[in-house]
Parts: structure tokens; C-alpha cells; sequence
């Protein structure tokens, strides 16, 4: 499948975008069963990058909300580094899914920003936070602890992911 083109293609990567961070707002999403990935992949395959400062600041506004209000903790250096995995996803989606979206393509483009955002950003919670000693065991706790959330995650993400995509076909 080429490039998505269709009418469809300006207005529904904008409402999907906008449609997780309401959702991450408004519903409570245990253990990360929202698809923030799947829609952030969509949006970099299908609008052109000029485009990703809203959909970036709409995503990070959500987090500091989140982070600062809902969850009362101060803004620390990992949340850099889920922002920054926003914009690598979304450059995923381009380069890998820009020209050319076939289902391995999704599923490995889906793969990839699953595991690299689990090992990066659990990688940012183990030196930024002190719940786990500065060791390589401590870090080895770090990922075992977020393990339950990236089974679902990676389960979420794939599978949002294959039906968006086959979707908007």
C-alpha cells in the first residue's frame, strides 16, 4: 500500500492524535492500554513533518498535566525523554511508513517504538528517580517492574497500530 492519500488522510491523524490525549485525560488507562504509539506512527506515516509541532505539543501539554496535577510529582528529566520518543515515533512512522505502509511494516514499525520506548524510558526512570540503587541489578528491578505494563503496551500498540493502519486503506 502506497502513502495514505485520501480525504480522510488531513483530518484523521489530527482526530486520532487529539482522541488519545483526551483519552488519556478522561479515562483511566491501566497498565498503558492507551495507543499513543499506534496513533503517533499514523500521524508521522500519513501528514507531511512540517506538521508535527501540534500533535507534539498537544501530547507533551497532556503529560505535564498529568504529571504536575493528576499525579502531583515534579517534571524530571525522563519526561524529556518520553517527548523526545514522541518525536522519534512519529519520524519512525515517516521514514518507514511514509512511502510505502505494508502490515510487516506496521507490525515492525509498531515493534520498534514499543521495545526502544520500554528500554529508553525505563532506562530515564532508573537515573532520573532514586526507587531503585545505581546498579545494574537496580536497573534490572527497573525493567522487571515495568514489565506488566509492557505487555499490555506492546499488545495495545500492535494491535491499534495493524487496525489503523488497515483502516485507513
Amino acid at each position: 500500500m502506497k502513502r495514505i492519500e485520501t480525504k480522510n488522510s488531513i483530518f484523521l491523524p489530527y482526530l486520532l492524535i487529539f482522541g488519545a490525549a483526551i483519552m488519556r485525560l478522561m479515562v483511566s488507562h491501566p497498565y498503558n492500554f492507551i495507543p499513543i504509539f499506534s496513533c503517533i506512527l499514523f500521524f508521522g506515516a500519513s501528514r507531511p513533518k512540517r506538521e508535527f509541532a501540534m500533535p507534539l505539543l498537544a501530547l507533551v501539554g497532556v503529560d505535564i498535566f498529568l504529571t504536575t496535577h493528576q499525579y502531583g510529582y515534579r517534571l524530571t528529566a525522563d519526561q524529556a525523554v518520553t517527548w523526545i520518543w514522541y518525536l522519534a515515533v512519529m519520524l519512525l512512522g515517516a521514514g518507514m511508513l511514509g512511502r510505502s505502509i505494508t502490515m510487516p511494516r506496521v507490525m515492525g514499525a509498531s515493534l520498534t517504538s514499543s521495545v526502544s520506548f520500554f528500554l529508553t524510558s525505563n532506562f530515564a526512570v532508573w537515573a532520573a528517580w532514586g526507587m531503585y540503587p545505581k546498579t545494574l541489578g537496580g536497573l534490572g528491578l527497573c525493567y522487571i517492574a515495568a514489565l506488566p505494563f509492557f505487555c499490555n503496551s506492546i499488545f495495545t500498540e500492535l494491535a491499534c497500530s495493524l487496525l489503523i493502519f488497515a483502516l485507513a486503506r
